[in-house]
């Protein structure tokens, strides 16, 4: 069975990606030039419709700018499937929401990521939890759902091969099964100071950035975590594979 090159990203996070992360991941995907391309959610921040955001300087985060840097990124990618993760669920989950302002807000930034996907034929599958998933070769894609030090297992143990994201943790684990079930999380395209709400979580010191790469056919698939420089050296690049 013939194989396909895959590139895989996670939390990007609208106008808070890292702009060293993204030049890296748009010159590898050039030269790797991969059939299919995943952006495994929070391509958005959406902190203005976070639960919680009245009164604190999200409250006021304005909301098109994040949606042009967003939807830029996940085009500039050459994106062919996007899951939603839960930052963009909160589009929807307020689009039915009491206040008539706040469910308009939401409608038009869904109707914004619509078009984007119709136009650039995108693979749009909404956030579910842990019930989210797509497989490419025998590895299910997700933005994932847990965020404990062990996320990356405890994904793999819950649903077999898995690759995702959600707690900006780079991670390769395997799962306690007999299937030795194994997982990859790919971390978050942000520094770690970009999102102010993490900024007094110790868990947020372990955050990195990483993307996924490989091939995959119907059957099975082989894929490799490529890490980003640690933070908190500046003078430090990205060794993209190749």
């Amino acid at each position: 069975m013939p194989y396909k090159r895959l590139l895989a990203v996670v939390c990007s996070h609208g106008e808070h990606i890292c702009p060293t992360a993204r030049d890296a991941i748009l010159d590898f995907k050039k030269r790797y030039k991969p059939q299919t391309v995943v952006h495994l959610g929070d391509a958005l921040d959406t902190a203005a419709f976070r639960t919680g955001a009245k009164g604190t300087p999200d409250e006021s985060e304005e909301v098109e700018p994040d949606l042009d840097s967003g939807l830029g990124f996940i085009q500039e990618l050459g994106t062919t499937h996007w899951l939603a993760g839960n930052h963009e669920d909160r589009y929807w989950s307020l689009a039915q929401h009491h206040n008539a302002i706040i469910a308009y807000a939401a409608q038009q930034c869904i109707n914004a990521i619509n078009d984007v996907c119709k136009k650039r034929k995108i693979a749009f599958t909404e956030y579910t939890g842990i019930h989210q998933g797509i497989y490419f070769g025998n590895f299910r894609f997700m933005h994932g759902a847990m965020f404990s030090e062990s996320a990356t297992r405890d994904h793999a143990e819950s649903v077999g091969n898995v690759v995702h994201g959600h707690n900006h943790r780079p991670a390769i684990a395997m799962a306690r099964r007999s299937d030795a079930a194994m997982g990859f999380g790919l971390g978050t395209l942000t520094r770690r100071r970009a999102m102010g709400y993490a900024k007094n979580r110790r868990a947020t010191l372990a955050w990195g950035q990483a993307f996924l790469w490989g091939e995959y056919n119907e059957r099975e698939a082989h894929f490799n975590l490529c890490l980003g420089p640690q933070e908190q050296l500046p003078s430090s690049k990205w060794v993209l594979p190749g």
